[in-house]
């Protein structure tokens, strides 16, 4: 079977225009590209929230938090916002989740010095402990290691270290490029084994939730090792490691992989720099397909591709920029769809025909500075455009969010579904790019 080959960038003018049902626009001294969401303040419905970054030699840490509701007025600030800037090429250390267990979700930072926890209603500091050094918070990742009854905290370097901590700041352990290999962008966490913690595929490497090596992929055999695990998604569990499946993209070395939660590969595809992963049953075949972009390509030359479980190409989509291409249900049909951002499109995974297209209204007044950014990654245009899915109105229906990067404005979407479902409000406690 020959995959369906569709050119996004010529989709037709006249499809279907879908409005947002709100408009954030960033004061541009605190506006950050880092967005996520959460019901900090119990009113049923997710507040935004924003993180501004020092980001300096590839490193990065946060310097000021914004928060928003969804008519636009700030709920609350905290930090230094002179202090960073509006753009991002990475996962940043601020996350949204109820780390303390009361209810209702806390604003996480990692700084230069330390992991502070903020009340999401107020912005008052609750709790703080000391990070290892000023590289130490690439990213914040919640996981169950230390069987308490809070969750514990991972953090990195960007490539070379992780710890893990619990709640209260204690150490739990540390290590250093894990299976002498580069460590992945954010962590994956699972429970593998079944014993109510979490195992840490770290890079090319799974650790238990006691941070000792499981077992590392054999990178001669496979001609891994010049660069990083980018994104790993888990596509099927079971009752043994080997009936697990896991998808994974590797950077540098030009990869996507299949492979059983033992380490065992299933299948690969090479020749390409693939990026990040969704998984979703775009066909209605019972089973997942793999959604992928495909980084460090010419403008307007930007594929995203759909394979099924086996490794068979389904679908090839060319995008202004695939980066980012969320994946939500939309309205009353089950079927899940993509987004492709930069195109602002509704997408069949399927057979990627173009549905409906999101409006993003724009103040001609509003402009974006890209002198943060590195090359390869500014946008394609003034400025490219980051997608999130969560439950933003309070009806429990997966909605979307499309911002900008660097930060400034923000759409809200709001599914059309009839039936109320049971998302949480927000977007979840690890909210990762890639």
């Amino acid at each position: 079977m020959l995959p369906a080959i569709v050119d996004l960038t010529t989709a037709p003018a006249n499809l279907p225009l879908i409005q947002p049902a709100a408009i954030i626009r960033v004061e541009p001294a605190w506006a950050g590209a880092w967005t996520t969401a959460g019901d900090v303040d119990g009113d049923g419905r997710a507040e935004i929230v924003q993180a501004r970054i020092d980001e300096r030699d590839d490193t990065h840490a946060v310097v000021a938090v914004s928060v928003y509701r969804q008519d636009g007025t700030v709920l609350w600030r905290w930090g230094n916002p002179a202090a960073g800037v509006a753009a991002l090429h990475s996962d940043v250390p601020c996350q949204v989740h109820d780390w303390n267990r009361d209810g209702r979700p806390e604003v996480v930072v990692g700084t230069r010095t330390a992991v502070i926890t903020l009340d999401g209603a107020s912005g008052h500091e609750l709790e703080r402990f000391a990070t290892p050094g000023p590289d130490a918070v690439d990213c914040l990742v919640f996981a169950r290691l230390s069987g308490a009854e809070r969750d514990d905290l991972l953090i990195k370097t960007r490539y070379q270290r992780l710890w893990a901590y619990t709640a209260a700041g204690r150490l739990l352990w540390t290590i250093n490029e894990p299976g002498g290999q580069r460590t992945a962008h954010q962590p994956l966490v699972f429970d593998l084994d079944g014993d109510g913690r979490d195992e840490v595929l770290a890079g090319y490497e799974l650790l238990g939730h006691d941070g000792q090596v499981r077992w590392t992929l054999d990178v001669a055999s496979l001609s891994l090792g010049r660069g990083h695990l980018d994104c790993a998604r888990v596509m099927r569990t079971g009752a043994t490691p080997a009936d697990w499946r896991l998808v994974l993209t590797c950077c540098g070395d030009q990869q996507l992989l299949c492979m059983d939660g033992a380490g065992k590969v299933i299948w690969r595809q090479t020749g390409r720099h693939f990026e990040s992963l969704h998984l979703a049953d775009f066909a209605g075949l019972g089973e997942g397909q793999i959604l992928v972009d495909i980084d460090h390509t010419e403008r307007s030359r930007a594929p995203m591709e759909v394979y099924a479980a086996d490794g068979t190409t389904r679908v090839v989509l060319n995008t202004t920029y695939g980066r980012f291409h969320p994946v939500l249900t939309w309205g009353d049909d089950p079927t899940p769809r993509l987004v492709a951002c930069e195109d602002r499109l509704l997408v069949s995974g399927a057979d990627g025909r173009p549905l409906a297209r999101f409006a993003t209204p724009t103040p001609d007044d509003v402009a974006f500075d890209q002198s943060a950014n590195a090359a390869e990654h500014r946008a394609m245009g003034d400025y490219h455009l980051i997608g999130q899915v969560g439950n933003l109105f309070g009806q429990g229906q997966p909605d979307l969010m499309l911002h900008s990067n660097p930060g400034g404005m923000i759409w809200l979407y709001r599914n059309p579904a009839r039936a109320r479902g049971s998302l949480a409000p927000g977007l979840g406690p690890n909210v990762t790019l890639y």
